[in-house]
């Protein structure tokens, strides 16, 4: 059994049971039995009761209940939560070591651009005062971010993009990057100027394609085993719909070693294992994809395989279109000898097979598999039935 939480004892000491609890606890589950409880550590707080407590870290900033409801932490064997008065807050000053925190918490750091430190907080009996508040400090902290970046963008003489900034808070400093990939999810500004080049952003719409060569030893034991196959699958596309041409064309100029690395990425098995050499060739931005029969079929003279991935696309949809049509068939030929084999009124009303039958039969084909089903009830009575010793005694 899991050791129950500071909450929980204190209740089962003032004499409350898993039964008989007051209004302001809660189960930790809301289907909960007597051996779920004892596993997730006795009762919870209800979300009134939490919302009206004052929290304090160690350094004496307040916090309100309401901002631990988003969930609790479990680390080094404790649970860091309200219901044992000690929940958890990202250290607003982001110090990275402070002896006003546990000592356990003291040296979980956050990596990359990110400094995350935990604080643990405790209840304290007095009124929240947001003077004297976390929530204070990270409001100045965040309007100094801003204040960075407005000097950002006059460094730049305004050619800063938001969503292609991060902030660093190792250094304080934003930090300005161009990744064209990022525009294609995110860019605001079709049709007008972009905020980091100052330039037109087209409206003509395109995509990213280029051309995948794969080249591999062949292994099966056969006569051709040792023999070089090549096959190059032509008109793959980057973005899975259409972008504005210009971040097409950005993304060509820019982003080849990004398109290199998803294509590697995506056969490293392959390559690890087999030793394939991948290689991504033609990236191109277009309005739709273009081909080179010429060129096609000088590839297939040389032996190699060429496989356009808009026709493979083709045909996947379309196997997968039969295998649903296949499944359909079945389903509804299951339906048509439940319905001959026990009738119409054994399928309960509104159930899902009423509803397929309904949808997928209708009322005249019901009928004929209704009257389809008084033969087989007739022939069932009339079929010869073998008689047993005991019926003669």
């Amino acid at each position: 059994m899991r050791e129950y939480n500071r909450f929980t004892k204190k209740l089962f000491e003032q004499g409350y049971t898993f039964e008989n609890y007051p209004a302001y606890a809660r189960m930790p589950n809301p289907v909960c039995d007597r051996k779920l409880f004892d596993i997730m550590g006795g009762f919870r707080y209800e979300n009134w009761y939490q919302n009206q407590k004052v929290y304090s870290t160690g350094c004496g900033l307040l916090c309100r209940g309401s901002d631990f409801s988003n969930g609790s932490m479990s680390y080094m064997g404790i649970d860091w939560k309200p219901e044992n008065n000690n929940p958890v807050i990202p250290c607003p000053y982001k110090k990275e070591h402070c002896t006003l925190r546990s000592p356990l918490l003291d040296h979980i750091e956050g990596g990359g651009i990110c400094k995350i430190s935990q604080c643990d907080c405790h209840e304290v009996e007095v009124p929240y005062d947001y003077e004297y508040s976390r929530d204070r400090v990270r409001d100045e902290r965040h309007r100094r971010m801003r204040e960075n970046y407005e000097e950002l963008k006059r460094q730049k003489k305004g050619h800063v993009c938001y969503w292609q900034t991060s902030y660093n808070e190792w250094t304080e400093q934003w930090e300005q990057r161009y990744d064209p990939v990022e525009c294609a999810r995110m860019c605001l500004n079709i049709g007008g100027i972009c905020d980091l080049k100052h330039t037109l952003i087209s409206k003509k719409r395109g995509n990213v394609f280029y051309d995948v060569k794969i080249t591999r030893i062949r292994r099966d034991s056969t006569l051709f085993d040792g023999q070089k196959e090549i096959t190059i699958q032509k008109g793959c596309r980057l973005l899975e719909t259409s972008k504005s041409m210009t971040i097409c064309e950005n993304i060509v100029r820019y982003g080849r070693k990004q398109i290199i690395s998803h294509e590697q990425m995506k056969y490293h098995s392959e390559i690890f294992i087999y030793g394939w050499n991948v290689e991504v060739l033609n990236i191109r931005a277009e309005y739709r994809e273009s081909r080179d029969l010429l060129q096609d079929l000088q590839d297939i003279r040389e032996g190699i395989t060429i496989v356009h991935a808009s026709d493979q696309e083709k045909r996947n949809k379309e196997l997968k279109r039969q295998n649903r049509a296949k499944q359909k068939e079945k389903r509804e030929k299951r339906l048509e000898q439940k319905i001959v084999k026990n009738g119409w009124d054994s399928l309960e009303p509104f159930s899902l097979d009423y509803h397929h039958a309904l949808k997928w039969f209708g009322q005249e084909k019901i009928k004929a598999l209704e009257k389809r089903h008084q033969k087989y009830v007739e022939e069932e009575r009339n079929k010869p039935r073998q008689m047993s010793l005991f019926e003669f005694l």
